[in-house]
């Protein structure tokens, strides 16, 4: 398992922009057969589109939350920046892989945007969940560690219907 914990803003914004590629690289060319395997579900009960779509959900969370904490002081956060738990949500697999594909590189080019947007201090803006706090710099190494987790998967999940 890799630590995240002294990954640096900078770096940070370096792997967002690199996940994209990564994960479409991971699934290969999108033609008839890799559209099927992309909606196959995998030995974990998984599909790669529901992975991606899963992780795309939970980027704007963590977005949102970045969002915040960069503007707002002691900024309100909600409890899935935090809690994993809490963010299962519906998917709709239905989707095209091509469509699946440009939400995912939307948010991570916006999270990623939004990164280079802070600059020094402000990284150690927090806001506050329940009776923790989250700092801007600990959002953003969670949205790294939520990207590549997610390529991960894809790359399992590929290579076990191959």
């Amino acid at each position: 398992m890799t630590d995240y914990s002294t990954l640096m803003p900078g770096d940070a914004v370096v792997a967002l922009r690199t996940l994209p590629r990564r994960v479409n690289a991971a699934l290969g060319v999108v033609d008839e057969a890799t559209e099927g395997r992309a909606h196959q579900l995998g030995a974990d009960g998984v599909s790669a589109i529901e992975a991606i779509l899963g992780a795309t959900a939970t980027l704007a969370v963590l977005e949102k939350g970045l969002s915040d904490v960069s503007i707002l002081d002691d900024a309100l956060l909600h409890p899935a920046v935090t809690n994993r738990r809490l963010r299962s949500i519906e998917l709709s697999t239905n989707e095209p892989t091509e469509a699946v594909l440009e939400q995912f590189t939307e948010r991570v080019t916006a999270l990623a945007d939004l990164a280079e947007s802070i600059k020094g201090k402000d990284w150690s803006r927090t806001g506050v969940v329940a009776d923790a706090r989250v700092s801007a710099l600990d959002l953003l190494r969670d949205a790294v560690e939520v990207g590549v987790d997610a390529l991960a998967q894809v790359e399992r999940i590929i290579a076990s219907l191959r």
